[in-house]
């Protein structure tokens, strides 16, 4: 990342931050969120970074480092996640047996299904 991304992504939390505040405010004060319409998201679940992470490994379709993972989450996501919270949660589902496999340190993929085993034999 060079500085100007890192000057982005830091705005960018910022911003989410205080609008957060500034709706957190207006609902005391019994104002509506005049901040912004409702996202298309709203009323669904919000992915978690490992579903989130699957996705993107499903995408790409190779291993990936726990680096390249967070850079795709917050490019394609918007999702800024710190690299250590990232890996422990993709790593816990390794240690699971549970859609990742871990080829490599701090690298995951996913873990081949029964038909695709079959295929490569």
């Amino acid at each position: 990342m060079d500085k100007d991304e890192i000057k982005q992504s830091i705005l960018e939390v910022l911003e989410v931050q205080l609008e957060s505040q500034l709706r957190a405010i207006r609902q005391m004060q019994g104002k509506q969120d005049s901040l912004k319409s409702p996202s298309p998201r709203q009323g669904r679940r919000r992915q978690s970074l490992v579903d989130l992470s699957v996705t993107i490994l499903t995408d790409e379709g190779k291993p990936l480092h726990v680096n390249e993972i967070a850079q795709i989450l917050q490019q394609r996501f918007g999702r800024v996640v710190e690299r250590d919270t990232l890996s422990s949660a993709l790593a816990k589902k390794v240690r699971s047996k549970i859609l990742l496999r871990q080829p490599a340190p701090a690298t995951f993929a996913l873990l081949e299904s029964k038909e695709n085993k079959h295929a490569k034999t």
